[in-house]
């Protein structure tokens, strides 16, 4: 029975860190919702809108743009809003970005 309990508590050990939430890659700017899905964001993005006097709702945590500053915690720091569903996602290490209005012209 100890022997069970020994295999049991080993095997947690070792897939622990597995399931950790990451952090953000210093240098490269994210969207609000790319942050919240990579674990552990909620109160950096809402402390980082705060701390600029922004909105906190949703539409602002999730189409806001973050600079990582990196550090242990991944530290972040909001640059800008770029609007409803405007916030793109550059693909794995690329930055992210905010997709403006096209323009006309007459």
């Amino acid at each position: 029975m100890k022997l069970t309990t020994i295999l049991a508590a080993l095997t947690l050990a070792a897939t622990t860190p597995l399931v950790s939430a990451r952090n953000c890659k210093t240098g490269l700017d994210y969207c609000g919702r790319g942050l919240l899905n990579i674990g552990n964001y909620e109160a950096q993005v809402e402390q980082a809108l705060k701390d600029k006097d922004r909105p906190t709702d949703q539409k602002h945590r999730d189409d806001a743009l973050f600079y990582c500053k990196g550090g242990a915690n991944g530290d972040i720091e909001f640059q800008s809003f770029c609007g409803e569903n405007r916030c793109v996602d550059g693909g794995s290490d690329n930055s992210d970005w905010c997709k403006r209005a096209k323009l006309f012209t007459a």
